[in-house]
Parts: C-alpha cells; sequence; structure tokens
C-alpha cells in the first residue's frame, strides 16, 4: 500500500511539478507544531514523539508520567524541570492508575503519559474503560491529556498525531 502511494506521487510529481511544490510546502507549514487542547485527550505516536514530549514539558508547567521509568530529563532548562511533577511508574497498569489520581486531583492542567516503552501487548490487554474515564476526567477537569504510545491503543482519543520522523542518521564516506 505505502509502494503504491509512493509511486503515484512520483507520478504527480513528475506530470505537475509546480502544483506538488505548493501542496508540500503548504503541508510541511500545517505540521509545525501541535497545541493540547483543554478538556481534550490525545494521541502522540511516532518515531520522534519524545523530541515532541520534551517540547511539551519545555513549554508549560505539566505532570509526566512515565511508564517505563526510563525519562532522560537532560536536555531541559532547569526552569522546566522546576514546573515538573515526574511520576515514575515500572507498569502500565500503575502508569493508568496515576493519571487516574491525577486527573481526579484536577489541579495539573497539562497531563503527559508516556507508554513508548511498554511492550504493545501489556498496552492491548488495558481495558477500553480506563481510556473512556481518564478521557471524561479530562473534559470535567478541563486538563489536557497526551498519551505517548508506541502504536494506536487510544480508542477514544479526540486526536491523534504522528510525530514526523527527523532526518534520519546517515554515515559520509
Amino acid at each position: 500500500m505505502k509502494t503504491a502511494l509512493f509511486e503515484l506521487q512520483n507520478l504527480l510529481r513528475d506530470r505537475f511539478p509546480e502544483a506538488m511544490a505548493a501542496s508540500s510546502d503548504s503541508r510541511r507549514l500545517q505540521v509545525v507544531q501541535p497545541t493540547l487542547q483543554p478538556g481534550k485527550l490525545v494521541e502522540i505516536t511516532g518515531p520522534d514523539s519524545g523530541l515532541l514530549m520534551h517540547r511539551f514539558i519545555a513549554a508549560q508547567p505539566c505532570a509526566l508520567i512515565d511508564a517505563a521509568d526510563a525519562f532522560e530529563p537532560g536536555g531541559l532548562e532547569a526552569s522546566a524541570l522546576r514546573h515538573l511533577l515526574w511520576v515514575r511508574c515500572q507498569k502500565a497498569s500503575e502508569a493508568m492508575r496515576a493519571a487516574d489520581l491525577l486527573l481526579r486531583d484536577g489541579n495539573l492542567r497539562v497531563v503527559l503519559i508516556d507508554l513508548r516503552l511498554r511492550p504493545v501487548r501489556e498496552l492491548f490487554v488495558l481495558p477500553s474503560s480506563v481510556w473512556h474515564r481518564l478521557r471524561l476526567l479530562a473534559e470535567r477537569g478541563g486538563a489536557a491529556v497526551a498519551v505517548f504510545s508506541p502504536c494506536q491503543v487510544v480508542a477514544c482519543a479526540a486526536g491523534r498525531w504522528a510525530a514526523p520522523q527527523t532526518s534520519p542518521l546517515t554515515l559520509a564516506a
């Protein structure tokens, strides 16, 4: 499927170079920086979603629920770290309980849930009622919730973003 789409894009680019150049420029402008909306639960997937998570942490006070106890705060400013509540968990189920507690508390406007390093099997075992409850709590409390996952697991997400992959590392000859 992806190869057919790629071939079609190449064919269109060869036939209509001006139109394809304009459409790729406008598409690049639209993917700049997604924003989190109060009262919404969104899911973010992709190989470089960690970079996006660091941007959210640097931009505002928030809570990070780290389901694999693997967050690396190295690239963040000290001022961003002062306004970060970092909850370290060992399992996805612990992360869901922590998210439930934080959203019920209602004192945080942004809650980030990092599930990227959890096994996919463990994420699919979570009941769908967990996600619906978190979505309802976000709506009631006005909190913006972002779930960073290795694949789509949040059935009731208000939005899904695929973090674009930055240029791959290459070795010069």
